[in-house]
């Protein structure tokens, strides 16, 4: 899994965030997947560690799961919300705690958002901070939990979207799903990993007016293919 590094600005905002809302549970979602949510999930996590705070991480995304060694889950039995097994299922890492949603033995009761509601009641006693990593808003199937589910927990909700994945009109659906659900505080993160280099960008736009201007557009690109920094990826 990719960490974001620690003196990124976007890292510092979001936990400035969470810091002034005094939010201590909090709900990381993408759009569609592969926008960065869990990458950012953990980082947060790991930063607030490094601050001597105790972080609980629950996987509830069974499109895209926390990938554990696998001596980090022999001794993991089934679990559920429902009752104190959740609380003794937790996996220790060298980042963070985990439990993870491989393991939930009863989907339903997850379902119900009295239920979570009280287990992460129960939680909040041992941990100063629990971070929910969902499935992505705009993706169901059956093994999602539905978000509505978090309405009570929650105390905001970090929703990632990426430059050159993303468009409008799906930031616009997946808000309204979140708002539709009862999540609130909904603060947008943008990523840009999916983001094409500035020269691939500017070269592209270049070949689009070469036929109006082909001696200038030739010219400018063969100076941008030489500048290789506009080449690497953010």
């Amino acid at each position: 899994m990719k960490m974001i590094p620690s003196q990124y600005q976007e890292l510092e905002a979001v936990c400035n965030e969470i810091d002034n809302l005094k939010a201590r549970c909090i709900c990381f979602i993408s759009l569609t997947g592969s926008e960065g949510s869990t990458s950012l999930c953990t980082s947060v996590a790991t930063r607030l560690c490094n601050q001597s705070k105790k972080v609980l991480i629950i996987d509830l995304n069974p499109i895209s799961p926390f990938k554990l060694d696998q001596n980090q889950s022999t001794d993991v039995g089934p679990w559920c919300f429902s009752d104190i097994s959740c609380q003794l299922n937790i996996i220790s890492t060298d980042h963070v705690d985990i439990l993870t949603m491989q393991h939930l033995n009863e989907l339903e009761s997850v379902k119900n958002k009295s239920i979570l509601n009280d287990a992460i009641e129960r939680i909040k006693q041992e941990y100063d901070y629990v971070f929910i990593d969902m499935s992505p808003a705009l993706k169901c199937n059956r093994g999602n939990v539905p978000l509505h589910a978090l309405s009570l927990c929650t105390d905001m909700t970090f929703l990632t979207v990426s430059l050159g994945l993303n468009d409008e009109e799906a930031l616009c659906h997946g808000i309204t799903n979140l708002e539709q659900a009862g999540l609130t505080e909904i603060k947008i993160v943008v990523a840009q990993h999916n983001f094409a280099p500035l020269g691939t960008r500017l070269i592209e736009s270049l070949k689009t007016r070469q036929h109006k201007w082909p001696k200038l557009s030739n010219y400018l690109i063969n100076k941008i293919i030489k500048q290789r920094w506009l080449f690497t990826a953010y």
